[in-house]
Protein backbone atom coordinates (compact mmCIF):
# COMPACT_ATOMS: atom_id res chain seq x y z
CA UNK A 1 0.00 0.00 0.00
CA UNK A 2 3.06 2.79 0.37
CA UNK A 3 4.69 1.49 -3.13
CA UNK A 4 3.46 3.52 -6.14
CA UNK A 5 0.36 1.69 -6.31
CA UNK A 6 -1.18 2.36 -2.95
CA UNK A 7 -3.41 5.07 -4.02
CA UNK A 8 -5.05 3.37 -6.97
CA UNK A 9 -5.63 0.42 -4.78
CA UNK A 10 -7.80 2.92 -2.91
CA UNK A 11 -9.26 4.18 -5.89
CA UNK A 12 -10.23 0.26 -6.53
CA UNK A 13 -12.34 -0.23 -3.38
CA UNK A 14 -14.16 3.61 -4.10
CA UNK A 15 -14.80 2.91 -7.93
CA UNK A 16 -16.49 -0.55 -6.53
CA UNK A 17 -18.36 0.84 -4.08
CA UNK A 18 -19.38 3.71 -6.25
CA UNK A 19 -20.33 1.22 -9.24
CA UNK A 20 -22.02 -1.20 -7.02
CA UNK A 21 -24.16 1.87 -5.96
CA UNK A 22 -24.67 3.27 -9.52
CA UNK A 23 -26.02 -0.26 -10.76
CA UNK A 24 -28.24 -0.85 -7.91
CA UNK A 25 -29.92 1.87 -9.15
CA UNK A 26 -29.79 1.09 -12.63
CA UNK A 27 -27.06 2.55 -14.32
CA UNK A 28 -25.95 -0.69 -16.29
CA UNK A 29 -29.11 -0.99 -17.54
CA UNK A 30 -28.33 1.35 -20.05
CA UNK A 31 -25.57 2.35 -22.70
CA UNK A 32 -25.26 6.06 -21.74
CA UNK A 33 -25.62 5.48 -17.88
CA UNK A 34 -22.82 2.38 -17.98
CA UNK A 35 -20.70 4.75 -19.45
CA UNK A 36 -21.08 7.46 -17.48
CA UNK A 37 -20.85 5.39 -13.88
CA UNK A 38 -17.39 3.73 -15.79
CA UNK A 39 -16.40 7.23 -16.05
CA UNK A 40 -17.08 7.98 -12.98
CA UNK A 41 -15.29 4.42 -11.91
CA UNK A 42 -12.07 5.18 -13.58
CA UNK A 43 -11.82 9.09 -12.47
CA UNK A 44 -12.46 7.62 -8.67
CA UNK A 45 -9.63 5.02 -9.36
CA UNK A 46 -7.47 7.69 -10.79
CA UNK A 47 -7.66 10.27 -8.69
CA UNK A 48 -6.20 8.83 -5.51
CA UNK A 49 -3.63 6.80 -8.05
CA UNK A 50 -2.33 10.07 -9.36
CA UNK A 51 -2.51 11.98 -5.95
CA UNK A 52 -0.70 9.41 -4.22
CA UNK A 53 1.85 9.30 -7.25
CA UNK A 54 2.29 12.88 -7.31
CA UNK A 55 2.97 12.38 -3.07
CA UNK A 56 5.21 10.07 -2.98
CA UNK A 57 7.63 10.87 -5.89
CA UNK A 58 6.91 14.52 -5.75
CA UNK A 59 4.98 17.11 -8.29
CA UNK A 60 7.81 18.08 -10.19
CA UNK A 61 7.97 14.52 -11.58
CA UNK A 62 5.79 13.34 -14.86
CA UNK A 63 3.29 11.79 -12.66
CA UNK A 64 0.47 12.50 -15.49
CA UNK A 65 3.12 10.52 -18.30
CA UNK A 66 3.90 7.39 -15.48
CA UNK A 67 0.04 7.02 -14.09
CA UNK A 68 -2.59 8.05 -16.60
CA UNK A 69 -1.78 8.47 -19.95
CA UNK A 70 -0.48 4.76 -21.13
CA UNK A 71 -3.46 4.01 -19.53
CA UNK A 72 -5.99 5.86 -21.56
CA UNK A 73 -6.65 4.26 -24.57
CA UNK A 74 -7.33 0.83 -23.23
CA UNK A 75 -9.42 2.52 -20.35
CA UNK A 76 -11.31 3.93 -23.13
CA UNK A 77 -11.87 0.27 -25.30
CA UNK A 78 -13.03 -1.49 -22.07
CA UNK A 79 -15.14 1.09 -20.90
CA UNK A 80 -17.03 1.48 -24.56
CA UNK A 81 -17.24 -2.40 -24.85
CA UNK A 82 -18.56 -2.77 -21.05
CA UNK A 83 -20.94 -0.20 -21.75
CA UNK A 84 -22.11 -1.97 -24.63
CA UNK A 85 -21.86 -5.45 -22.92
CA UNK A 86 -23.62 -5.06 -19.69
CA UNK A 87 -26.63 -3.62 -21.26
CA UNK A 88 -27.37 -6.38 -23.20
CA UNK A 89 -26.90 -9.38 -21.25
CA UNK A 90 -29.46 -7.58 -18.94
CA UNK A 91 -31.87 -7.39 -21.84
CA UNK A 92 -30.89 -11.14 -22.71
CA UNK A 93 -31.75 -12.07 -19.62
CA UNK A 94 -34.74 -10.56 -19.37
CA UNK A 95 -35.91 -11.94 -22.55
CA UNK A 96 -34.79 -15.59 -21.15
CA UNK A 97 -37.10 -14.84 -18.18
CA UNK A 98 -39.78 -13.97 -20.59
Amino acid sequence: MMGGTGGYLVGYVLATLALGALAARGWDRSFGLMALALLIGNALIYLPGLAWLGHLYGWDKPILEWGLTPFLIGDAIKLVLAAMLLPTLWKMIGAARD
